[in-house]
């Protein structure tokens, strides 16, 4: 995003009756502001920054977001060539489509995967395999958890803020665990989640940082970046960043895997997109719709080559990105990435048949306020405060009370 902005003037020059104007505002604040805004059909907003759980939790069910589709179909055969939906990854694609049709357009793309120090591999006559499981995760991350030496095997979050659970969420997937049933009853204290979590808690304490109630994704990157890690399980755009030598001491040292999996290959790694949607509520969407298709564009990806270099291109979004010579030659882990986010299904979270979508969340309207709640008796356990049954009784509570005041259990 912060790309984007310095490149808007580019986009301006070309077109000299649009004016960009960015508001750059928190997550939470985000979504608080442009619902209130087009709740009321308040026409503030133009575009607005989406993730998948806005597409698929009641936005388009609200016809708060304009429907692409026909706008493409609207344009010259030439222009639909140049931009080339067709070239968006699948499974970023279809994560804001509903029912085949787009509602808007990635411009930056994630999944999960393994990162591992390969130095400390070869040092201690280890292999990752290229499909881990949890178990051997556990195994490599003991072997090589050394606190004297300020190496821990594995860092793992622990925050209590909701919206980074997915590492958990596809650990607790992984081992077969699910949030619900088909009819929408929580299952948080059913046997296969209270394993999950027992897993995550054990191997965390075990063979993790300390500290880890404070560790989120930017403290998680600092502990791997600064050489003071084995393993990590997190997003596939951290692999970029510990790449780059300006920032990382284990530029060059850093091996990539599949995320682990533990029976269940369904919601053991997420899938994540933002990209740029235009608001119902827009008094100015055929502007909108010419910026946000400049700024997801081929052409886009070759101005941010040009630049500042092929590492910076946006990721995640593009097949053709991940057939650039010069983008594959900076960034060697661009395969497995590709891998990684073509593997993900957002629409089969869980080894058993579920009611859900979302892999980094549960994709309906409600999910923050129960997820509030794990996320906070989460980190209860890890800090010690709170034990696995008393954090999972309560979240089964929490879970029940919302899911029964908003309808879905009868």
């Amino acid at each position: 995003m912060v790309t984007m902005q310095q490149l808007a003037p580019v986009f301006e020059k070309a077109n000299p009756d649009v004016t960009v104007k960015f508001v750059i505002l928190p997550d939470n604040v985000l979504r608080q502001n442009v619902t209130q805004d087009v709740a009321v059909k308040g026409g503030r907003y133009d575009v607005a920054t989406i993730s998948p759980y806005e597409v698929q939790s009641g936005w388009v069910t609200n016809k708060w977001l304009v429907d692409l589709t026909p706008m493409f179909a609207a344009l010259p055969a030439a222009e639909q060539a140049a931009y080339d939906v067709g070239d968006i990854i699948p499974t970023i694609r279809s994560a804001v489509s509903v029912k085949g049709q787009l509602y808007a357009l990635p411009f930056y793309g994630e999944s999960s995967f393994t990162m591992y120090r390969k130095d400390l591999f070869e040092k201690a006559g280890l292999t990752m395999p290229p499909a881990p499981t949890w178990d051997d995760i556990r195994t490599y991350a003991c072997k090589l958890n050394d606190p004297k030496a300020r190496v821990y095997g594995i860092v793992m979050k622990g925050v209590p803020d909701f919206g980074q659970l997915a590492p958990f969420i596809t650990f607790m997937h992984s081992y077969g665990a699910k949030w619900f049933d088909m009819n929408w009853q929580p299952q948080i204290t059913s046997l296969a989640f209270k394993k999950a979590f027992t897993a995550y808690v054990d191997l965390l304490k075990s063979c993790g940082e300390p500290g880890a109630t404070s560790v989120g994704f930017n403290e998680a990157l600092t502990l791997m970046s600064q050489g003071d890690a084995a393993i990590w399980v997190d997003a596939t755009v951290a692999a970029g960043l510990l790449a780059d030598p300006k920032s990382s001491k284990v530029a060059g040292k850093i091996g990539y895997a599949l995320a682990p999996t533990e029976g269940s290959v369904n919601g053991s790694s997420w899938l994540y997109t933002w990209a740029l949607g235009i608001l119902a509520t827009s008094k100015h969407q055929d502007a909108a719709f010419k910026f946000i298709r400049w700024a997801t564009s081929k052409d886009y990806v070759n101005l941010v080559a040009q630049t500042y270099g092929p590492l910076r291109i946006p990721s995640g979004t593009r097949l053709s990105t991940y057939s650039r010579a010069d983008y594959v030659a900076a960034a060697p882990f661009a395969p497995i990435v590709l891998k990684a986010i073509e593997g993900a299904d957002l629409t089969k979270p869980a080894r058993d048949a579920v009611p859900y979508t979302g892999t980094a969340q549960v994709d309906i309207p409600e999910y923050a306020t129960w997820a509030a709640d794990f996320g906070q008796n989460f980190s209860a356990v890890i800090a010690g405060s709170m034990t696995v049954d008393e954090a999972l009784k309560r979240s089964q509570a929490t879970a029940v009370q919302v899911m029964t005041d908003a309808g879905y259990i009868k």
